[in-house]
């Protein structure tokens, strides 16, 4: 009888059999979520996860608003309370089946059949899910790089030279400005300073840093910002924004981007497109919640946050979430001490398969 080999390497592990093929289950730690959906799928009951105590936060320092969001989610993300449950596979039980390949939202166990992945086999299904930056449409401006919560983004963009571009400035119509912001924080050159504040609403540019790329008259809302070419007789003015002479690479870490669309959501050029596998609903029972913070420190995507505190001490009454980026993993649910959020999963998009066992799998993962 041909047994399964498991190899571990710290945190990640794989188990092996080779019986007329090879079969390589691999897990890789730091992609899982402990969202627990491959060990209530396992038919063999050969994966387990470790319960985990929350840790409760001493004071809540998070927030929520709009734009500040993005910076947020960020030191969300490297908050050193980060918790996620420990997982597990039987060698002796598994029988290399890939149910949990296939389900795992997160891409951390993966089945491959001599070399290949079992997901690049149509005879096995698996999630459908996509993350897509358009270049053609993309303004380098970094802001889906900052609000990934998996730091899945990597812009590499390229100043312009000043030199080397046509005479000109950039121009405000003080009128028409609305002092939202925008054109400042998608400045690469930080040329650009905008006071918010009411009744002192001010934007200034300074000329010696302005590189002429034209992101801040694509970015503004109400086409307040003109571009003026000195270099022309009468002066020429609204340059087309396709002239922008930034350029740069957007780069998605497909292992450990988690599909949560915060991409999608904060590009001002909408160049991000995303596809999630579940579409469903996250609940939050206010009168359960203890506010301990489990949620927050486990979700993948920081989808879950408390209000704007007013000091160290405050604690958040209840928690606040921006559901349109959740991927209802459970990963929340299942770490709550109180029963306090309820994942439902409507539907499951995943590849065609006549496999009824798969097929069974598949349609389970919907409550």
């Amino acid at each position: 009888m041909v047994k399964n080999i498991k190899e571990t390497e710290g945190k990640n592990f794989c188990i092996k059999r080779s019986l007329g093929e090879e079969r390589v289950l691999s897990f890789k730690d730091h992609v899982c979520v402990g969202c627990g959906l491959c060990e209530a799928t396992c038919p063999v009951e050969a994966i387990s996860l470790d319960e985990v105590a929350p840790i409760e936060r001493k004071y809540v320092d998070t927030y929520f608003s709009g734009h500040e969001k993005i910076a947020q989610n960020y030191a969300l993300f490297t908050n050193d309370n980060e918790i996620k449950a420990k997982l597990d596979i039987c060698e002796d039980k598994c029988v290399l089946c890939g149910l949990c390949s296939g389900v795992c939202p997160a891409g951390a166990l993966e089945l491959a059949i001599d070399g290949v992945s079992i997901k690049e086999n149509e005879a096995y299904p698996h999630l459908v899910t996509s993350a897509e930056i358009d270049e053609d449409k993309c303004l380098f401006c970094k802001k889906c790089e900052a609000a990934c919560p998996r730091e899945s983004i990597t812009i590499d963009r390229k100043l312009p030279n000043r030199a080397d571009l046509v005479t000109g400035e950039i121009e405000v119509d003080e009128e028409e400005c609305i002092y939202c912001g925008a054109c400042a924080e998608l400045c690469p050159a930080e040329a650009i300073v905008v006071d918010k504040a009411t009744g002192e609403e001010s934007i200034v540019i300074d000329k010696e840093k302005c590189v002429y790329c034209l992101v801040c008259k694509k970015a503004c809302p109400v086409d307040a910002i003109k571009a003026v070419c000195r270099s022309c007789s009468y002066g020429e003015y609204d340059l087309d924004p396709a002239k922008a002479a930034i350029t740069g690479n957007a780069i998605i870490d497909s292992e450990t981007c988690i599909k949560c669309g915060w991409c999608e959501g904060v590009c001002p050029a909408d160049a991000a497109t995303v596809k999630q596998a579940f579409k469903g609903t996250l609940e939050i029972d206010e009168e359960k919640c203890g506010t301990c913070g489990a949620c927050i420190d486990v979700c993948p995507c920081n989808v879950l946050s408390f209000p704007k505190s007013t000091g160290p001490g405050d604690r958040g009454t209840h928690l606040v979430k921006e559901e349109d980026y959740c991927i209802h993993c459970g990963a929340c649910a299942k770490v709550c001490p109180n029963e306090a959020l309820t994942v439902t999963r409507t539907d499951v998009d995943y590849t065609p398969t006549s496999s009824k066992s798969w097929i069974a799998a598949f349609e389970a993962l919907k409550n």
